[in-house]
């Protein structure tokens, strides 16, 4: 019994069809991920090498436990979250960094270029030439990494150790401002009592007094000016800044090795939705537009139901009964004369249509009849497979390509008690000759003895071949792949079909499940024939 395929439920991705689409894209894919990463490498080894010195400096509040220490101490309150990274990036902090800049002996225009580049990023708030980077406990407390980047390793060391140095200046300043406060308020108080002694008279009571306070004043100024002069911020330089070996930047490869990843991802989601945006053939209701009937619904068999072949799976299970109403529907259909003829194709390869044309000739063949079935796909012949016909078949004067019938080779081979084949050979201008004048007759002379005549052609969307053979029979029978078909492509060999006054049978919906291994698929090219089974049925699909 052939194992039943589950369902598909609409939130399942069909990986096989998004491999397919990949596939098929594999090379415009392939070609950008390609041309960007290679123009990004390009690129970035033009780019300027850049150099990158960190110094880094210490917040922390002192905590002597001298009290005399302490008390001849003042300083800062912590500073808040984020207030270092303002502070360096402030007019005040760029301005001594330009000053110690110009004083460091690098070159004149480097100078000039690197305050240019922190001017300009003041006003635009994206900071490249230094940047800061906290590593703060709660109480922020803790280590403020200063990086600077420049052109040359010595220029990115003296860039780092200005920041720094400024930085730690701003801090003092902060910390002196109260005590300058002071000091003025102090200054003040004695020039206001020196004018008011030298008004006194020399050795009057107010005289005394006033110069008693002025004592005071003066050693309140005195101990101001220590107080400023041991006046300090919470920060306290921990590294100075060291020359760096190697370049952060450019890097080609990892540069262009991301610019190709996201290429890559980029023109695969691009294609994917492409893709997603053409609809396909689903079910039997995607088919009605076109005016035909779908003569059957075949469903898709599991790897290992294939294991003896496709002919042997469709001889049990759900495939035999989807068959049976096949070959029930074809012997309703109008035909011509006492023989049916047709011919079996599909819009594009891959979509089983050498399959359903063997397991269609065993089909009739079970229930009696006599079946000649005719490979007419020249480009890629694939029923002597199907059959497990000698392979060697191809190599002699297959009778598509003789035109008299003694020639050896020239008749069909038995594959079965109540089927014969006749193999096709490779031409590489098979049109020629299935329009050739004389086909005819060799097809109305085959035909001969047989109920049933099967002709197996290649794609419509590939050769017109199928369009010259399916005017000589009663029809064409269309295969579409559910699922992996599209509209347009169906729209198109249809149209097709209807200028050439091509009778159409109807259609037969193949794989109709979101199983990932069908019957098998081929890639359509013309090739020369070989003993080795390219395609088996059965086996992986290959897209």
């Amino acid at each position: 019994m052939q194992t039943p395929v589950p369902p598909v439920r609409p939130d399942e991705i069909d990986l096989r069809q998004v491999f397919s689409t990949l596939k098929r894209a594999a090379l415009p894919i392939v070609g950008a991920t390609l041309l960007v990463g290679g123009a990004t490498y390009a690129l970035s080894r033009q780019q300027p090498k850049m150099y990158a010195s960190v110094s880094s400096v210490l917040a922390a509040q002192d905590a002597s436990q001298n009290t005399l220490i302490n008390n001849t101490l003042v300083t800062a309150p912590p500073l808040p979250q984020g207030a270092v990274d303002e502070a360096i990036h402030s007019r005040s902090v760029v301005d001594d960094i330009s000053k110690r800049l110009q004083v460091s002996g690098l070159d004149a225009g480097l100078i000039a270029h690197i305050e240019s580049d922190l001017t300009r990023e003041i006003a635009s708030q994206k900071f490249k030439r230094v940047s800061v980077k906290a590593k703060l406990d709660p109480q922020q407390r803790g280590v403020y990494e200063i990086s600077s980047t420049a052109e040359s390793p010595r220029a990115a060391q003296v860039l780092a150790d200005a920041a720094v140095h400024a930085l730690l200046a701003w801090d003092t300043a902060r910390a002196q401002t109260g005590v300058k406060r002071a000091r003025g308020s102090l200054e003040a108080q004695l020039r206001d009592l020196d004018a008011r002694i030298a008004a006194t008279l020399p050795g009057s009571v107010d005289r005394q007094s006033l110069l008693t306070t002025r004592g005071q004043v003066t050693q309140n100024l005195a101990q101001v000016a220590v107080f400023e002069q041991a006046a300090s911020g919470p920060l306290s330089l921990v590294a100075d800044a060291n020359e760096p070996n190697a370049p952060i930047s450019p890097k080609p490869t990892r540069d262009a090795l991301l610019a190709a990843l996201l290429t890559l991802f980029a023109a695969s989601g691009v294609a994917l939705l492409t893709d997603s945006l053409r609809r396909r053939v689903n079910g039997p209701e995607d088919l009605m537009e076109f005016g035909y009937p779908v003569l059957a619904q075949l469903p898709a068999l599991r790897q290992r139901a294939l294991l003896n072949g496709v002919i042997q799976a469709a001889r049990s299970g759900n495939l035999y009964e989807a068959v049976g109403f096949l070959r029930l529907n074809l012997m309703n259909a109008p035909h011509t004369g006492e023989q049916r003829r047709f011919v079996v194709s599909s819009s594009r390869p891959g979509e089983g249509k050498s399959s359903v044309t063997a397991i269609l000739a065993d089909a009739f063949a079970g229930s009696g009849l006599k079946v000649l079935l005719i490979d007419a796909d020249m480009y890629r012949a694939t029923q002597h497979q199907l059959w497990r016909a000698d392979p060697n078949l191809q190599l002699g004067a297959p009778a598509l390509l003789v035109s008299k019938p003694d020639v050896p080779g020239a008749r069909p081979v038995k594959v079965t008690e109540q089927i014969d084949l006749i193999p096709a050979g490779s031409h590489r201008n098979a049109s020629s000759v299935i329009n050739n004048p004389g086909f005819s007759a060799r097809l109305d002379r085959w035909s001969q003895g047989y109920d049933v005549v099967i002709i197996d052609t290649p794609p419509l969307g590939s050769v017109s071949d199928a369009l010259a053979l399916a005017s000589m029979t009663d029809g064409l029978l269309f295969v579409v792949e559910a699922g992996q078909t599209r509209e347009a492509e169906v729209g198109r060999a249809m149209q097709n079909l209807q200028v050439a006054g091509t009778p159409v049978l109807g259609f037969v919906l193949n794989k109709t499940t979101n199983d990932t291994r069908g019957y098998y698929a081929y890639s359509y090219t013309t090739r020369e024939p070989s003993g080795r089974p390219g395609e088996v049925p059965g086996g992986a699909p290959r897209f």
